[in-house]
């Protein structure tokens, strides 16, 4: 899923922070595309800048509030802005969109002219109409969103990109997702530095596809590289079109502008870890941690760079921080997966299994980690055996899991159940043959499933004598005589002059029947027969060693 990411920190470092902000026009993108709260907050850190048109941020700040039903907080931006410069038509727009809102319309009908009389050439004003037209009640207001659609048609000659920005919207509130792209485009072809229409494209076009939604932004980047929303926008898209280096460097780039937000400076640790440059990620995440401590995500990307970079004594620091400052936290699998892991590479196998168990808990149905999960108790029942019974089972629940199994899935799990009965106490007979016998099950189902293959046969006998506290039976003879005569359909597995001989599991054969004719069944000629015959593979085994 990774890739490598060759980043370049401060690939803006050359552009100083006024050349890269187009200051409170970046908060009118926002709103235009759609963006209310990151318009809100870009409108009123800008307001009273120099640069800053003071009336028209108020009317977006109205337009805002609008958008958030809040009418008596819209009117007051809006006679603010009326107060900061009575010449500005919009305010008049936003104070009549009110008044629609109300239900008084001869009130809205005179600002709206208001309106117009300050910007009679102004054709975007007369689509803000039709807007707020179509905002109060677009069935009731047919006639009225209309006649200002087709004014504004007539009067720019069908080449106002606020007309077809508009008809997208109304198209997307139906969700026809292709006209409405197609409108945006047109909204592009009359103004080709019109950051909505890329947007609003590129939005509506990204599930259909992605890589010409992206070529779009790209286009409107390459028009308006100091535009925060072009640059976030199209960090974004890389990122969700999992293009990380690219994410990556325009994240880098787009966070030395004054209108990006502390949330952006976050993901751009993100993509940094998900592209390994974790020295890096770690260090953006501690600049954000030293001004906010409390910042769960933050404090994640610490201890998983930690993590990564394998410092692993810092890493369970870390971790053990992140889990104790956040009690009530939405903690990943993936946290408990990887503070798992750290701990394991520290030799804590046993401590190792606690953490990987909280992460199953959280996605129990989670095949991947029911595997890992088994994967893990088998480790630790290296230093304490009892974890190999909860290996076998787990693998177990994680096989009930699955539509599909391979002769290869069954053999593991018949393999982990050999380890739990093999290792059970003396005392616990009952739970050891129960182990065995499900061992035995899923051997059974590898053989019938699988190519004919001794070391099949080798496990069902090893199984049946692990069932039997550890010693040699009847069914563990049948089984290695099984295992024989499959042995013994190619000479070459005898033959101690071929580096792939099978002698070995002769001799383990031989070595469990001679036991089983002179221990248990106590018969002085079969025990001597088969005596004879471990001796023999003893020494073809010393001769393929000489070899």
């Amino acid at each position: 899923m990774k890739q490598k990411l060759i980043l370049s920190l401060f690939a803006a470092a050359a552009l100083s922070a006024t050349a890269q902000s187009q200051g409170y026009k970046d908060g009118i993108e926002y709103y235009k595309a759609g963006q209310y709260d990151n318009a809100k907050t870009i409108l009123n850190n800008t307001l009273n800048n120099a640069e800053t048109n003071k009336s028209l941020a108020l009317y977006y700040l109205g337009q805002v509030a609008l958008s958030q039903d809040d009418k008596q907080a819209a009117k007051d931006y809006f006679e603010k802005g009326v107060a900061a410069d009575p010449n500005c038509g919009y305010n008049y727009v936003g104070l009549g969109a009110i008044d629609l809102l109300n239900g008084q319309t001869s009130q809205a009908n005179d600002n709206f002219k208001k309106a117009q009389g300050l910007a009679k050439k102004d054709n975007e004003l007369t689509v803000a109409i039709a807007r707020a037209y179509y905002n109060a009640d677009p069935v009731k207001y047919t006639k009225e969103l209309n006649n200002y659609l087709d004014k504004a048609r007539k009067a720019s000659k069908y080449q106002e990109p606020a007309i077809y920005i508009l008809e997208g919207d109304m198209l997307a509130d139906n969700q026809e997702w292709g006209n409405a792209a197609s409108k945006y485009e047109m909204a592009i072809t009359y103004e080709q530095d019109n950051p909505e229409g890329y947007v609003k494209f590129a939005n509506t076009y990204f599930n259909v596809n992605k890589d010409f939604a992206i070529g779009k932004l790209e286009e409107l980047y390459n028009r308006a590289p100091n535009s925060a929303l072009a640059t976030r926008e199209l960090a974004e898209k890389y990122y969700q079109g999992n293009h990380w280096r690219k994410a990556a460097d325009l994240y880098g780039k787009y966070i030395q502008n004054p209108n990006h937000f502390p949330e952006d400076k976050a993901r751009y640790s993100v993509l940094l870890y998900w592209g390994n440059n974790y020295d890096d990620s770690k260090r953006v995440a501690k600049e954000i941690l030293a001004k906010d401590p409390s910042n769960f995500l933050m404090q994640r990307m610490v201890f998983l760079n930690e993590a990564a970079l394998e410092n692993n004594e810092a890493a369970v620091a870390a971790a053990e921080a992140f889990i104790n400052n956040n009690p009530n936290g939405r903690f990943s699998s993936n946290d408990f997966v990887t503070y798992s892991d750290v701990l394991a590479k520290l030799g804590n196998d046993v401590e190792s299994v606690a953490q990987y168990e909280k992460a199953v808990s959280i996605d129990p149905d989670n095949t991947e980690l029911l595997s890992g999960l088994s994967a893990i108790y088998t480790k630790a029942g290296a230093k304490e055996p009892k974890f190999y019974g909860k290996a076998a089972d787990t693998y177990a629940l994680y096989l009930s899991k699955l539509d599909d199994h391979k002769s290869s899935d069954l053999y593991d799990a018949s393999r982990r159940y050999l380890n739990a009965a093999a290792t059970c106490a003396p005392e616990d007979s009952v739970l050891r043959q129960e182990y065995a016998q499900k061992g035995l099950e899923y051997i059974d189902k590898t053989i019938a499933s699988a190519q004919p293959n001794p070391t099949l046969y080798q496990f069902k006998a090893r199984l049946y004598i692990a069932g039997n506290n550890n010693h040699v039976n009847q069914e563990a003879v049948d089984t290695y005589y099984q295992m024989i005569d499959l042995l013994d359909q190619d000479p070459a597995n005898k033959d101690p002059k071929n580096p792939q001989n099978k002698l070995k599991l002769y001799k383990e054969a031989a070595q469990f029947i001679y036991a089983y004719y002179g221990t248990v069944l106590k018969d002085k000629e079969k025990t001597a027969e088969a005596g004879k015959v471990f001796k023999e593979y003893e020494d073809l085994l010393n001769e393929a060693a000489a070899q």
